[in-house]
Order: structure tokens, then C-alpha cells, then sequence
């Protein structure tokens, strides 16, 4: 089933900054500017939301779930999921959840592993959200990386423990570039023909494509300090910096030619037709 998945992964990168209480304070008003354009839009995204921030912004979150866009988990803290044990991986994400169900979230089921941290080593995680009632996730990287990675996954979305849909991130088929052909810096710093190219050559074979985008992405205003998770690399940092501007016009240039879904309704469809066919 062909799908273009939208998604903002909703966390402030101040928390994981040295001193970040410092810098500008900007989630609010940069999740503004992305309600702002889907309700312009006429299109839904799924919010993968960290509990500590919706504890710090609860009236947001509550604005996104009254505009009728779904609420999903992205971890209580935003801890990789190496970092943590099962059962701290368990109350991490009991904690999450009720910091969005008090925040006016309902119907919760969907989870993001922070950094696609969800590997072959911590796949015991799929069995937990299972049990705690979750019926898809979005954690896994198909592919050799850096940072988390899991090829031996596969890239096609296929249900796992206990029922759990797995969407695996979109990465391009290009032998020499197996990146997220939808998300973040990839998305802001790559050519855009390629992105079109890699969503649409995706689309036609039959694929959901799974975007994933944060605050951060568009605030053209940021100040410059060393993003988490680069080894203090500058010359990757200044990657981070690049094409914020450009982000929320090529979405809108892909929402001319593709329209966009949550993904929790790309799962119900995904259900009911897995059960047609048994």
C-alpha cells in the first residue's frame, strides 16, 4: 500500500544541549508554523511527541490533538533504547504516555525510537509495546549507519511481536546512498529532484514512504551550537544549518503531486487489509 507519511518529531534539542537553557526558547512557535501550513494544506501529520515535552508544553500539545492530528509516543526522555533496560524501556513509556494523556492525548498508539535506536540488539522493544498496547512503530533505520541501524530488517513495513506494525525508515535504492530520502537534514540538503525522484520511484512500486521532521528544521533563527549525537564534528554540525528555509516549500511542492497521511490511519488501512486477505 502506497502512502506518503507525514511526521514531526516533536523535541526540544535544547534538553540535550551543554547549558541549553540559554539558547531561545523556539518549539512553540515553530510547531505553530507547521500547524499552520497543514491546516493550509488541508493534511494531517502524526506528532511523535517526547514526554518531557509535553509536560513543559501542554497547551501545545493539546492544539495539535483539537486540530485533529495524531499523537504519538518518541520517548519519555528521549534515552536510545540501548541506554536503557526492558523494564526502563516499560516505564519510560508509561511515562510518556501519561504525560500525553494529560496533555489531552487520546487513543495513543503509536511510538518513535529516539535516533531509530530500535537495532537487532534491542528488539525486545517491539514485544513491550505490544504488551502495553501499541499497534505500530516507526524505529527502525534499514541500513548500515553511524549512529543505529538494523539492515537485516528489510525495508518493507510488516507486522512483528504480537501483532506490532513496523514502518522502517525510506531510504533510497541508490547503491552508493542508502539515507532517509524523507527526513530532516537529508531532506533539507540533498538535491530536491532526488527526494521527488526516490518519494515518487517509492510511491508507484506499491510503498508508504516515512517522513520524519523537527522544530528545528525550519527555524531559520537558530543559534549556532553543537548538535547532539556528532561526535563534535563541525563540518557535520553545519550540516544541521542548511536548507531550513527551503523545508516547508518543498513539502508543499510534494503535497501538489502526493497527498500526505498520519500514520496511524495508514496502519488501520494496513490492518484491515492484511485481515481481508487471511
Amino acid at each position: 500500500m502506497s502512502s506518503l507519511l507525514l511526521s514531526v518529531d516533536l523535541e526540544d534539542v535544547r534538553d540535550w544541549v551543554e547549558d541549553g537553557a540559554r539558547y531561545r526558547e523556539a518549539v512553540p512557535r515553530n510547531t505553530a508554523l507547521y500547524l499552520q501550513h497543514f491546516q493550509r494544506w488541508g493534511v494531517k501529520a502524526t506528532f511523535f511527541v517526547v514526554g518531557e515535552v509535553a509536560r513543559r508544553y501542554p497547551r501545545l500539545i493539546a492544539e495539535i490533538a483539537d486540530a485533529g492530528h495524531e499523537l504519538a509516543c518518541h520517548g519519555d526522555l528521549h534515552l536510545q533504547l540501548d541506554k536503557m533496560t526492558p523494564q526502563q524501556f516499560r516505564d519510560d513509556m508509561c511515562g510518556n504516555l501519561a504525560a500525553l494523556e494529560n496533555a489531552g492525548g487520546r487513543g495513543i498508539c503509536g511510538f518513535r525510537a529516539p535516533t531509530f535506536s530500535l537495532t537487532g540488539k534491542t528488539g525486545w522493544a517491539h514485544e513491550i509495546l505490544a504488551d502495553l498496547g501499541f499497534t505500530y512503530s516507526s524505529s527502525v533505520l534499514p541500513a548500515a549507519n553511524p549512529l543505529y541501524g538494523w539492515p537485516e530488517f528489510g525495508a518493507a513495513a510488516r507486522q512483528v511481536a504480537g501483532g506490532l506494525w513496523e514502518l522502517p525508515v525510506s531510504l533510497y535504492r541508490l547503491p552508493f546512498l542508502r539515507v532517509p530520502m524523507a527526513g530532516g537534514v537529508y531532506f533539507r540538503v540533498l538535491p530536491f529532484w532526488l527526494s521527488r525522484f526516490g518519494i515518487g520511484d517509492s510511491l508507484r512500486r506499491g510503498e508508504a514512504v516515512v517522513t520524519y521532521f523537527h522544530p528545528y528544521d525550519i527555524d531559520i533563527e537558530q543559534e549556532r551550537f553543537m548538535h547532539p549525537d556528532l561526535g563534535g564534528k563541525r563540518h557535520l554540525n553545519l550540516l544541521m544549518y542548511i536548507g531550513r528555509a527551503k523545508l516547508l516549500k518543498r513539502l508543499e511542492a510534494l503535497h501538489r503531486r502526493h497527498p500526505f497521511q498520519a500514520y496511524g490511519d495508514y496502519v488501520n488501512a494496513l490492518t484491515a487489509a492484511s485481515a481481508a486477505r487471511d
